[in-house]
């Protein structure tokens, strides 16, 4: 059952989701106690409306200085919003602290994404096995944790399909295969209502996978609703970039999307969806009307 408790949070990382999900935080009926943890070198300055957060810089690979942090502020869950070159060293860091801590009761790894269970034990050499070994190294140490699959960012569509640079949607592959859009204001808000509403010791949260799902489309229905034009990109063409570093990133996150494992019902394991997984999740935040691409 829903329990409203003041909670003492640390939030490991304040870029773009990051402040989606502080800001979720900060505006909870239950007033938890937020801390930010932030690089010693970051320049990013928050926005006026996040401006109350408690910021505190920190190495995030000092296993001993995040220890006495969680303890000092008396930390109950941490959640992470480091970036990719991070995720192995700096989150065996964070998981290590928040072990050794005795405070935290819960770990949110940087997921944030497409589903990851079952890459590496399929051998995948990508993110997703990247991002699925933090979960293992969780498991071995014993360290409860949430993960939250959330499928494709909604703003970040029209980069992966090139309106950004001509106005057109480029489709590699047919086009006509499910994914999952969410808006990273929804996937702010729906973090910040279950690590805020739900007991600690809820199964709904402990080593669970929540499964969320603004909405659901095909990259052909997309374009209809934008109102833009379609090219179809053969497999051996670019896709429209504006910096040569984004080829091969957006073929892959094509790819992913074109044989349906960029649905939060993905099963990488079985290499299919399971019935009714997309969006599993969204039941645990009632009442909430989830953004779509005609109102982001």
């Amino acid at each position: 059952m829903p329990t409203s408790l003041q909670r003492s949070i640390a939030l490991v990382g304040a870029g773009s989701l990051g402040q989606h999900i502080l800001r979720a935080l900060l505006t909870s009926p239950s007033h938890p106690n937020i801390v930010v943890l932030t690089r010693p070198e970051s320049k990013n300055n928050l926005p006026g409306d996040l401006s109350s957060a408690t910021i505190i810089p920190v190495d995030y690979t000092d296993v001993a200085a995040l220890t006495t942090l969680f303890k000092e502020h008396s930390i109950e869950v941490v959640i992470s919003v480091v970036p990719p070159p991070a995720y192995t060293t700096v989150q065996h860091a964070l998981a290590d602290a928040a072990k050794a801590s005795g405070t935290v009761k819960l770990f949110v790894p940087s997921e944030w994404g497409l589903p990851t269970e079952g890459a590496k034990e399929k051998g995948e050499e990508n993110l997703f096995a990247v991002k699925d070994e933090v979960a293992e190294y969780l498991k071995s140490i014993e360290l409860p944790y949430t993960r939250f699959y959330t499928g494709m960012f909604m703003a970040y569509v029209p980069w992966l399909v090139g309106i950004d640079v001509d106005g057109r949607v480029h489709i590699q592959g047919k086009g006509e295969t499910p994914f999952t859009l969410t808006s990273q204001e929804d996937i702010g808000g729906f973090v910040g209502h279950v690590l805020t509403s739900l007991a600690l010791t809820s199964p709904e949260l402990v080593n669970a996978s929540l499964r969320i799902q603004g909405q659901r489309l095909t990259l052909r229905e997309y374009a209809r609703i934008v109102n833009k034009p379609v090219v179809t990109v053969a497999q051996d063409e670019s896709l429209p970039v504006k910096t040569e570093g984004e080829k091969a990133f957006k073929t892959f996150l094509q790819n992913q999307v074109e044989s349906g494992k960029a649905s939060t019902g993905w099963d990488r394991k079985t290499e299919k969806e399971i019935a009714g997984a997309a969006g599993s999740a969204n039941m645990l935040w009632e009442g909430h009307v989830w953004q779509t691409v005609k109102n982001n």
